[in-house]
């Protein structure tokens, strides 16, 4: 039998709460517990099946997401202490010369570091080679046409009085 997608989301909801209280609840263990809930609503296995692996997966991506995003937070204040102790050898009058190159060099390393982590996290994308085309103002329109007009970029003819 096929369901609508707002049906699916309603068996998905109550295969969910079945799942919260009995997290390691088999295919048939729902498919009795839908029952009792519904006398009417008699679902296959197979179908509660497919429903519980969709319920596993979105489970999963939101982990990941919740993951990276903890590891990402706690990375960047590891470097913004970094970042507050380095400015603090840089400013620092007692500190050699060598020591504030060094703290310098660490400073945009660790920028760099953070920036990598952010694109590796997939929030920022990578548009090497592509061309934005956006829209020209009117200013710029009328200034491409002037130019058009003018032949802009032809050489000028020999012996005319600007080709020699």
């Amino acid at each position: 039998m096929r369901y609508s997608k707002e049906r699916q989301q309603e068996h998905i909801s109550q295969i969910r709460r079945i799942l919260v209280v009995k997290p390691e609840a088999s295919v048939l263990d729902i498919k009795e517990a839908l029952a009792k809930q519904r006398k009417s609503l008699k679902l296959d296995k197979d179908y509660i099946n497919k429903l519980v692996n969709k319920i596993r997966k979105e489970r999963a991506k939101r982990l990941d997401y919740y993951t990276i995003n903890k590891v990402l937070a706690e990375f960047q204040d590891e470097v913004e202490e970094l970042k507050r102790r380095l400015w603090a050898i840089i400013m620092s009058f007692e500190a050699s010369e060598r020591d504030k190159i060094s703290a310098i060099r660490e400073l945009r390393n660790s920028s760099k570091d953070l920036f990598d982590k952010m694109f590796d996290a997939g929030i920022f994308k990578r548009k090497l080679g592509e061309l934005e085309v956006g829209k020209l103002t009117d200013e710029q329109e009328d200034l491409l046409k002037k130019a058009i007009e003018m032949d802009y970029g032809k050489q000028p003819e020999k012996g005319t009085a600007t080709g020699g």
